[in-house]
């Protein structure tokens, strides 16, 4: 036993010896390497050329005296504790301010500080070349940013319109003015003519410099880019039929910068100068339009299709309505010497079904189009006969219909009852399905109309509210009951609370009445015998002494 605290004891006293030696190198280590017994109430300072500065500087212990050394706003030594570094007109770049005191021995806190100078001026130009781009030619914008400090806090920002394209920082390490120069390539397209550049030089200066960061931006340079013509194909097909004694007119529209001159070609030395040329059989089959300017010119070649079968509507130009009948008429010229023997009418509708509509000898045809029909194509074909057995069979170019029919309100996203729980908010979706694309909008009653696809209903709604569908083809309207719908949830929740503190009650009483029955004292009656001294108890209508004997707590729960 003295054995075992003996090593125990002496465990303890090596510990406590090598927990004091570690204790003495470490404090004699930071010790050694203790700050400077001052502060400076800022740990660095931004400040504009020419601007005022002040830092104060604080001793936290006693000493011999202390002060501020600068080329500017020096303060000589004083036994003071707090003193301040001033200077109302900084214009020395490399300045480098430091508080010092005489302690035990002599330190001192430098101050870092950051002059900086916003540019004289931000220019754009464009490098080698003045006068109009060339769609896809590469080009050199230069930004000169003058006289500004300290660039390596200095990033160059390039922007078409209100489109950020392009920073460059800089690594230079000079805190005195410098003039910078900076570039950026750009290949215009012909999107760009009219765009607008421009460069701005921003100064970081962190969080101890001024916020939002200083700035300088350049005048816009506005760029005018020249491209060669483009023809507008829509206008103006690869073929065009042509039927006999019926001219058509075609259109040679192109867009470029310069605006292009138009020209037509054909044949040989045969040029018409005009945006339109008019067409008919006695037209060679290929005619060409150039459109010329001074980046570069485009031909487009057009093929002259004479057609002797040709059909349209009568009557009637543009879209069809949904529902409406409209009749159609397949024409035949200069067929001799060959008779009409039948004409068969083709639809081929947008799934690639053809329908075939055999009317003999007949040149018009009754349609009544659908929403179904909408792109659908309709074409004749003439079936001819000749003397003898010989037979030819032409058929007229392809007639696309466009169908207009009023929309169709989606039942399913937009049920006729629409409950909305007080307090809660629903979102009405009403969409419509229609040619042209319908306009959508809600009725809320006199002169409320809101024009949108959705509608957010509460409490606050009207109790009927109409979305209305609305194209050239018509328009559709849904009624809508907004059913306002009170939320139960909290009042059966308060309800269940109470009964479940009702029936806790009730159980803590009958609990507290069990018990108190269980605590009172019960007597055993087991070989009792007569006795005076315990009292008489009835036995068959007889009065007979009987013994009792009261029981103790743990007889009763035994």
């Amino acid at each position: 036993m003295q054995k075992g605290s003996f090593s125990l004891t002496t465990f303890f006293r090596i510990f406590y010896v090598r927990l004091l030696g570690f204790c003495f190198l470490y404090f004699s280590q930071v010790a050694g390497k203790s700050e400077c017994p001052v502060q400076l109430n800022q740990k660095s300072v931004v400040v504009r050329y020419g601007g005022s500065v002040a830092v104060n500087c604080s001793a936290s212990v006693p000493h011999k005296g202390m002060g501020w050394e600068a080329s500017e706003g020096a303060v000589t030594m004083t036994r003071d504790s707090l003193i301040t570094w001033r200077v109302s007109n900084l214009i020395e770049w490399d300045i480098q301010p430091f508080c010092y005191i005489n302690h035990e021995k002599q330190c001192q806190v430098e101050l870092p500080v950051t002059i900086y100078k916003t540019p004289d001026s931000v220019s754009i130009s464009i490098v080698n070349h003045r006068g109009p781009m060339i769609e896809g030619k590469q080009y050199e914008l230069q930004c000169d940013v003058h006289d500004v400090a300290p660039v390596q806090n200095l990033t160059v920002k390039w922007y078409k319109g209100q489109t950020l394209l392009n920073q460059t920082t800089f690594t230079e390490n000079s805190k005195t003015p410098l003039n910078i120069v900076t570039t950026l390539l750009i290949r215009p397209d012909r999107a760009d003519d009219g765009a607008q550049y421009r460069c701005e030089a921003e100064l970081e200066l962190g969080a101890e410099g001024p916020q939002p960061p200083p700035k300088e931006t350049s005048d816009p340079l506005n760029i005018t880019v020249y491209f060669k013509p483009i023809i507008n194909e829509t206008k103006l097909p690869s073929i065009v039929p042509v039927f006999r004694g019926y001219p058509e007119v075609l259109v040679c529209e192109a867009e470029g910068n310069p605006k292009p001159t138009i020209s037509w070609s054909l044949g040989s030395n045969v040029i018409v100068y005009n945006e339109t040329l008019t067409i008919s059989e006695s037209t060679p089959e290929y005619v060409y339009c150039d459109a010329n300017n001074s980046v570069g010119r485009t031909i487009r070649q057009v093929n002259v299709s004479i057609q002797d079968i040709s059909i349209s509507t009568v009557n009637h130009r543009g879209p069809m309505i949904a529902g409406k009948c409209y009749e159609l008429q397949c024409f035949i010229r200069n067929v001799a010497p060959f008779k009409i023997v039948d004409v068969r009418w083709y639809k081929l509708n947008q799934i690639n079904v053809t329908d075939t509509i055999k009317t003999p000898a007949n040149l018009t045809y009754k349609v009544c189009p659908d929403r179904a029909d909408d792109g659908a194509q309709f074409w004749c074909e003439a079936e001819l006969e000749a003397e003898g057995p010989h037979r030819s069979t032409v058929s007229s170019e392809h007639l696309s219909i466009t169908v207009h029919f009023k929309p169709i309100i989606n039942e399913t996203k937009l049920p006729s009852i629409v409950p909305v729980f007080r307090g809660y908010p629903e979102v009405l979706v009403c969409e419509a399905e229609g040619n042209p694309k319908p306009t959508i909008s809600w009725s809320l009653g006199s002169n409320v109309i809101v024009y949108n696809e959705t509608l957010t209903i509460s409490e606050s709604t009207p109790e009927y509210v109409y979305c209305d569908a609305n194209n050239s083809a018509g328009r559709t309207i849904r009624q809508i009951k907004v059913v306002l719908k009170e939320d139960y949830l909290p009042l059966i929740a308060g309800l269940i609370a109470v009964t479940v503190a009702f029936i806790s009650v009730i159980f803590i009483f009958i609990y507290c009445i069990y018990y108190k029955t269980a605590k009172m004292g019960r007597y055993s009656l087991k070989d009792a015998k007569p006795s005076v001294q315990n009292g008489n108890i009835a036995q068959n209508g007889k009065h007979s002494p009987i013994p009792m004997k009261k029981l103790s707590q743990s007889n009763i729960l035994a």
